[in-house]
């Protein structure tokens, strides 16, 4: 039974606290005596007091290899502890962080000038009129006078650059609180980096980019990272989040990071809120594993042109999704786990249908273990729409398989990264393959219509990339098996020699 009146985190959470593996996690347990006791026991194990294990990794210097935004991040809303949960204490301190970053100081002048028993109103109505969504962050039931008067004190100690540090810095630990298993709202930076890097968001003269959908928008991370790449303020960006939570945060990182963007609230779905939204990119890292809602709500829907999904069709879906959202000559960039390049039953008709429509124009198969609360496996899924034919069939689609993890990845104690050279690799290789090139990497190959066929139409780039393996070194082999025909043979006596033991043994007990 859990215990209650604190915030219990599991194994995983302290894992993503200390941006650690959960393995790591486990030999602190074993091996340090005066590691936090456990508080409860969940489903899935023990449960911690998150304060305590928060001050235990401190006081060991455990959180300090992170950086001084993320500390002093961590040191102001613990000044919360024991009078509210973390999960409402992040977005509370994001939202000051927010005020304190706009151009006009007056509303953070009034919060601070509040004395402690009028800082609950003053922070409301300071609040609510610059950020209407930010109800869903602020907590509806009184703040703590004392403890929240503490963060403002020491908010108010920080100067500019810090704030814009510790903003930037805090949403993806405020999202890691509130999402269903704390992260599934997040995506890996290097993942996003190459995925705004292959949606080509420059355009051209001839093509211009001036549209961008982004739906499963989460904490708005690609959103930004979208908007900074295209490097237009009158870059048209349109997304949706299901979640109410992460969607109002996703509006306040916006707001803090200065990006105009239409977010709606809503399940993309069984409520599209823009119908008759054509973007000239759509770019989406969406959930995985879920079940599609009650699909008699979805009946004839005109999203599914290339067939109806079934409740666990949702790679098939999103991908429909996002072709129905997609201009003419436009490009989408979508990222699904491995299952979607197989799967059978309705999933693999629709993807067959989409191939045969000549819309598959590239696949990027990437390592395992890229998200942190998953270690499956993905792949970028490109579209583009108007490719033509070749031969008077659909065009070739390239493949591109990056899975090696000795080749290319960032190590990281819980998780590795795509590098900059790896990213930087795929993308030429896409970005060549656009402009008409043949690939002459080795990790890429094109896969023409009748390979597809062939392969009934399954799309992992593993069935058409020949990675080349390194010869064998003939010599070297020569010696390691000596080496261990030698080491048999002395197996072989030992064993001998305590078989005659035993004889012995055996023969002196006869006596």
């Amino acid at each position: 039974m859990a215990k209650t009146g604190v915030d219990l985190i599991s194994t995983a959470d302290i894992a993503r606290l200390a941006d650690q593996s959960r393995a790591t996690v486990g030999n602190w347990k074993a091996r340090n005596p005066d590691f936090p006791p456990e508080r409860g026991r969940g489903p899935r194990g023990p449960l911690y007091d998150r304060g305590e294990v928060t001050q235990w990794l401190q006081s060991t210097g455990r959180l300090d290899k992170q950086p001084p935004e993320v500390s002093a991040m961590w040191h102001v809303v613990g000044l919360l502890r024991g009078h509210m949960a973390t999960e409402d204490a992040l977005p509370l301190v994001l939202v000051l962080l927010a005020v304190m970053a706009l151009a006009d100081t007056a509303p953070w002048r009034e919060i601070v000038q509040a004395r402690p028993e009028e800082l609950d109103a003053t922070i409301r109505s300071a609040v609510f009129p610059l950020f209407p969504f930010a109800d869903e962050l602020v907590p509806r039931r009184p703040l703590p006078a004392e403890p929240v008067a503490r963060v403002i004190a020491a908010l108010s100690n920080l100067d500019q650059p810090r704030i814009w540090l510790m903003a930037g810095a805090l949403p993806e630990h405020a999202a890691k609180t509130m999402g269903h298993r704390g992260g599934e709202y997040l995506s890996p930076p290097s993942v996003r980096r190459l995925v705004v890097a292959i949606a080509e968001l420059v355009g051209s003269v001839y093509n211009p980019v001036e549209s961008v959908y982004i739906p499963g928008s989460g904490i708005g991370q690609l959103m930004i990272d979208v908007a900074v790449r295209g490097g237009r303020g009158d870059l048209e960006l349109t997304g949706q989040e299901i979640n109410p939570r992460i969607w109002a945060m996703a509006q306040l990182n916006l707001a803090i990071e200065g990006v105009h963007a239409d977010i709606a609230l809503g399940d993309v779905f069984t409520d599209d809120r823009f119908p008759q939204l054509r973007a000239d990119r759509v770019v989406a890292i969406p959930q995985w594993n879920q079940k599609l809602p009650v699909l008699d709500r979805m009946n004839g829907d005109p999203r599914w042109v290339w067939g109806e999904p079934g409740p666990n069709d949702v790679s098939a879906a999103w991908i429909q999704h996002c072709l129905y959202h997609l201009a003419e000559s436009g490009r989408a960039v979508v990222v699904l786990p491995n299952a979607a390049l197989f799967e059978g039953g309705r999933a693999g008709r629709i993807r067959q249908r989409i191939i045969k429509a000549g819309l598959l124009d590239a696949v990027v198969a990437l390592p395992p273990g890229l998200f942190a609360w998953t270690n499956l496996p993905c792949a970028v899924l490109v579209f583009v729409k108007g490719r033509g034919s070749a031969d008077g069939k659909p065009a070739p689609t390239l493949m591109v398989d990056i899975r090696d993890p000795a080749e290319g990845r960032t190590a990281h104690p819980a998780h590795p990264a795509l590098g900059d050279a790896l990213i930087g690799e795929v993308t030429r290789i896409c970005r060549g393959w656009a402009a008409g090139e043949e690939p002459t990497s080795e990790n890429a190959a094109v896969a023409h219509f009748d390979d597809l066929a062939a392969n009934d139409f399954v799309i992992d780039p593993a069935r058409y990339v020949s990675v080349p393996y390194p010869a064998p070194d003939l010599e070297e082999a020569v010696q390691k098996r000596a080496a261990l025909l030698d080491h048999l043979d002395r197996l072989t006596q030992a064993s001998r020699d305590a078989d005659d033991q035993l004889r012995a043994i055996l023969g002196c007990g006869d006596d």
